[in-house]
């Protein structure tokens, strides 16, 4: 089964070469969703969602990619969210996990650890949000014992 990549990147150049590398993987089969812009991306999270990861650019036209990325974690805050960018400013990186990324890959794109952080978030089990625990599986941060064995 295909894993589905949601690419968000103003410039076509980059979403192409993302798309060409990502779909002639060998090992495993992508389906790339392209989005040029934040209202874009947005729009694709709620109509053609779910996606296995994100890839996100912070320079966008309409909004920046750490507004987007706070925007994607209201909507899915299970989807991983990596930054491919060309910002490398420790406080970008440090920014982008503030807002919720998971990873951030700098630009120039090389096939190798795209591949590689795309493979990795893509098929990593997604942990379960508390808010979709029933309730008291959860007091003050210790899991509860879900039966009582009987000696």
């Amino acid at each position: 089964m295909s894993k589905r990549v949601l690419v968000v990147d103003d410039h076509t150049p980059t979403r192409t070469l993302i798309r060409s590398i990502l779909e002639t993987e060998k090992v495993q089969s992508f389906e790339v969703v392209e989005a040029a812009n934040g209202r874009d991306c947005l729009e694709a999270m709620d109509q053609k969602g779910p996606f296995d990861v994100v890839l996100l650019d912070v320079g966008l036209p309409d909004m920046d990619g750490f507004t987007v990325c706070r925007s994607l974690r209201a909507i899915d805050a299970r989807v991983p969210v990596v930054f491919v960018t060309a910002r490398n400013a420790l406080k970008d990186f440090t920014h982008g996990r503030e807002v919720g990324a998971d990873s951030y890959l700098v630009k120039p794109i090389a096939r190798a650890p795209l591949r590689s952080l795309v493979s990795l978030f893509a098929n990593m089990p997604r942990a379960v949000p508390a808010a979709d625990l029933p309730a008291g599986a959860i007091a003050a941060g210790v899991p509860q014992p879900v039966g009582v064995s009987k000696p």
